[in-house]
């Protein structure tokens, strides 16, 4: 008898700890999920520059007979400023992309010949899809450029932007972003006046594209921008009006 009343008490315990256990998994919070449309999992507090595994491969294309390595200078460098691919950007601080470090070593220097270590340390956080907000410190229309196979026309121009991070500051501690011919071409509500008329109304805005290392600009850090990464294409420009963010192709007369 004795025997038994052990035995039931054993299963009765047995059976109290395995609900306690799945009760437990229950109430365990999820971990974290890959964004809609791919990209491996994400990790990171929110705000900062996230950990993305498989971040989308970089589809680039030619544009107006000029391929997605342009005519010169860093193939490899040229092919990441002609991407056309969409992303689902994820918001992050400002600070996390301008206080962003990286290897010195590869300042200057082709892509092809990065040390594996400084590669490897670039690709950590390039290439992540990213939406920051800001105000438009200028806009700039470029000069012939390699990735664009120095064309001479207005259309084959990059617009040099400078977001930072409240109204009204210089561009020392600003992110470069970029209007590729690509970008324009798509979205012709992006013209030049349309941007100078955001830079002039101080309008808050949120910018969408693809975080990239561009090394050839080291020496205006601290001068005209707050380190080499960049937002390069951008791929979605929005305003904030009335409260709501607006995609600059929408934007209306206040």
């Amino acid at each position: 008898m004795k025997k038994n009343l052990r035995t039931l008490a054993g299963i009765v315990l047995a059976v109290i700890f395995v609900i306690s256990v799945i009760n437990y998994l229950r109430r365990k919070p999820a971990g974290p999920k890959p964004p809609p449309g791919g990209g491996g999992v994400v990790t990171g507090t929110p705000g900062a520059l996230p950990e993305m595994r498989n971040k989308p491969e970089p589809v680039s294309t030619a544009f107006k007979g000029c391929p997605p390595e342009g005519d010169g200078g860093d193939p490899a460098l040229n092919r990441l400023k002609n991407r056309v691919d969409e992303g689902n950007y994820l918001p992050v601080q400002f600070d996390a992309i301008e206080k962003l470090p990286w290897p010195p070593d590869v300042e200057r220097r082709k892509r092809a010949n990065w040390s594996a270590s400084d590669t490897q340390a670039v690709e950590r956080y390039e290439g992540l899809p990213v939406a920051v907000e800001g105000y438009l410190a200028n806009v700039k229309e470029e000069g012939p450029e390699s990735p664009n196979c120095h064309g001479a026309d207005h259309e084959f121009r990059d617009f040099h932007v400078w977001l930072v991070k409240s109204a009204g500051e210089d561009r020392s501690q600003s992110i470069v972003v970029e209007v590729t011919p690509h970008g324009r071409d798509k979205h012709p509500a992006w013209s030049l006046d349309r941007l100078r008329q955001i830079v002039r109304s101080q309008q808050h805005v949120r910018i969408g594209g693809w975080l990239m290392l561009d090394p050839e600009h080291p020496d205006q850090v601290g001068k005209t921008r707050g380190n080499i990464w960049e937002i390069h294409p951008i791929m979605k420009i929005e305003v904030e009006q009335r409260g709501k963010w607006v995609a600059l192709d929408n934007l209306t007369g206040e």
